[in-house]
């Protein structure tokens, strides 16, 4: 046992020795894991702590499959971006995803409120976003829907909290996935906008010839063509192409392009047929 620990540390680790539920436990190790200074001499209490925390996160695993055996759990994407909301427990995930898009969700005082996944889809300049929180357990049925996210939100009140979570992506071999953090927006709104940036993906709106801009953005990966725009609206139009005409905002809105213009992000596009 490394000398120098500090005081917080042995005050959590009497209340860990005390604690009897699994929820209490995972939510103390955590703690004491944060508490322990970073260094050659804790290294090995360092890993102690995250192998024993592993467990019990695997315990309570296998504990919520029985208890949820009769319902399958999946949350399928509903959205045109999938982001999954990641912090430690009363991080305000939940208040954050209800303010965001209205889910119905319980807002707690208490640790853990949120056992299983929640979601809820938001409508931002053309584009449904896709929230889901993932629960503070960060179990591995729970992160599998982290890897099939365009993005991570990571709720981070401290750096501490950012040190910690970036643990757990790293334990998940989610280290390299897009992510953001809330603590670098001042509002919803901005933080909407990155979430589009980042995510790596562009909006193109629609013009039917003689008529008004659509409303909602067809969504695709940035440096996508006006081919691959054509065949997302209708495969079998690419034989009556004819040309597309693009409007934005420099001196040459309206000019006639071809199949292989590359589209940005907010282009309105008024497709030509033959």
């Amino acid at each position: 046992m490394p000398t120098n620990l500090p005081k917080e540390y042995f005050l959590i680790e009497k209340d860990y020795s005390r604690a009897k539920t699994l929820d209490e436990k995972i939510e103390l190790l955590k703690k004491l894991i944060s508490s322990v200074p970073k260094h050659k001499g804790t290294e090995h209490l360092l890993a102690d702590l995250r192998k024993r925390l592993s467990k019990l996160k695997d315990e309570l695993e296998v504990r919520s499959r029985k208890s949820s055996s009769a319902k399958k759990e999946a949350v399928r994407k509903s959205g045109d971006i999938l982001v999954s909301i990641l912090g430690l427990t009363q991080s305000g995930k939940s208040t954050l995803l209800k303010r965001l898009t209205n889910a119905s969700v319980d807002i707690g005082s208490q640790p853990y409120t949120t056992k299983e996944l929640a979601t809820g889809v938001c409508f931002f300049e053309g584009v449904n976003v896709q929230f889901v929180e993932i629960p503070s357990f960060f179990r591995k049925k729970d992160m599998n829907i982290a890897h099939t996210s365009d993005l991570l939100l990571i709720l981070d009140k401290n750096p501490n909290d950012a040190e910690n979570i970036e643990q757990f992506l790293k334990e998940n071999k989610l280290q390299n996935k897009r992510k953001i953090f809330y603590s670098n927006f001042r509002s919803d709104n901005e933080l909407l906008k990155n979430v589009i940036i980042q995510s790596d993906f562009i909006r193109v709106f629609t013009k039917p010839v003689g008529r008004e801009v659509g409303k909602k953005a067809i969504v695709l990966r940035k440096g996508s063509s006006i081919k691959d725009l054509v065949k997302k609206i209708n495969e079998h139009w690419l034989e009556g192409f004819k040309f597309a005409r693009i409007f934005d905002n420099t001196k040459f809105s309206g000019r006639q392009v071809g199949l292989e213009y590359t589209l940005k992000d907010k282009d309105t596009v008024e497709i030509h047929m033959m």
